[in-house]
């Protein structure tokens, strides 16, 4: 297999910040203050009439938040209680703005909150706010008693009753294990310990599991159908192409490239582009010239990069096709959440 991974990320901000962080880590001293005044309830978190369950981690990325949010949600409201969930939108335009989540296009609201939309019951709102405690209490307005936060570990401004992290496949390689820009982390990992249950997310695609406990694990699961921009339905259905380019935009590419390899399908290239970038019609381009260049016969994305690439339907040269994940709990980890919310 000729498998070639590109790595497109010529955001030269990015670029500029990172360095500067490398040599004034003036953040890890924010990090460090923010945490010694709530862990000595020198500053207290907002209560909120809901019950409040955050989703979080501790890594930039890649360890399945808003999957996990959609999981305990639907499972949640099936169970009879009345749930809406805050997210902040990350990559979306005017970030300042706040609001109920209707029909906007993904630009509006960011793409993961596309993702939680399509995948949640109907009667879940959503909520897209920078400010959490706004928006739980908006939620709460029209009739929420439950409130999960996507992404909300780090937010210690609003009390929460349930605090739930998750490790992922990047928090077991051992250079990772430093606070950004030096490694992957947006806090140190002994900052878990505030966590009320910590879950190993993807458990079936971590390699080595050097001696991280956690309550629960979950595996990365997905579904046989599949989205199509074409005639493909199922997962057989691209088992039987030859050759397929791989385009990525997470937190996590190598996931998504283990699962495609578990899956068997044969990806011929790769192309990884940085979490939540926004396409455009060179990119598709490219993506045009690479499908020509070698004969590929499909373009595999995940659901996240199906929502943003969708748009560009017309221009695409072959069918675009969209992995689809399982959203399930384990029993146990149900069964955990429920006792924290008798």
């Amino acid at each position: 297999m000729n498998n070639i991974h590109t790595t497109m990320n010529s955001k030269f901000v990015t670029f500029l910040l990172s360095t500067i962080l490398f040599f004034f880590p003036i953040h890890l001293l924010y990090v460090f203050i923010k945490n010694i005044l709530y862990d000595f309830k020198i500053l207290k978190p907002v209560k909120t009439d809901a019950m409040v369950i955050s989703v979080g981690n501790v890594a930039l990325g890649g360890t399945g938040k808003t999957p996990t949010t959609i999981s305990i949600a639907n499972f949640l409201q099936k169970r009879g209680f009345s749930v809406g969930i805050v997210s902040r939108g990350h990559g979306r335009k005017n970030e300042s703005n706040s609001f109920l989540v209707k029909d906007q296009h993904w630009s509006e609201c960011g793409d993961e909150v596309v993702l939680l939309k399509n995948n949640l019951n109907p009667k879940i709102p959503v909520y897209v706010s920078q400010n959490k405690v706004f928006a739980t209490k908006q939620l709460i307005d029209i009739g929420c008693s439950v409130v999960l936060l996507d992404d909300g570990f780090q937010h210690r401004k609003i009390h929460r009753d349930i605090d739930i992290v998750l490790i992922g496949p990047e928090n077991h390689i051992r250079k990772n294990q430093l606070v950004y820009p030096y490694g992957i982390l947006r806090e140190p990992f002994r900052s878990i310990k505030r966590a009320d249950i910590t879950i190993m997310t993807k458990n079936n695609l971590v390699d080595n599991k050097p001696g991280i406990v956690a309550d629960h694990k979950l595996n990365l699961k997905i579904k046989n159908e599949i989205l199509s921009t074409g005639e493909n339905q199922t997962l057989q259905d691209l088992l039987k192409s030859p050759g397929n380019l791989s385009v990525c935009s997470i937190g996590d590419p190598t996931s998504f490239a283990k699962t495609l390899q578990g899956l068997n399908i044969n990806i011929v290239r790769r192309l990884d582009y940085p979490d939540h970038w926004p396409f455009s019609s060179n990119d598709v381009m490219k993506i045009n010239r690479i499908v020509l260049e070698g004969g590929l016969k499909n373009i595999i994305c995940t659901e996240k990069d199906y929502v943003k690439l969708l748009e560009f339907k017309s221009m695409l040269n072959v069918d675009l096709n969209a992995i689809v994940l399982k959203h399930d709990l384990s029993k146990g980890l149900e069964d955990d959440i429920l006792s924290r919310m008798s």
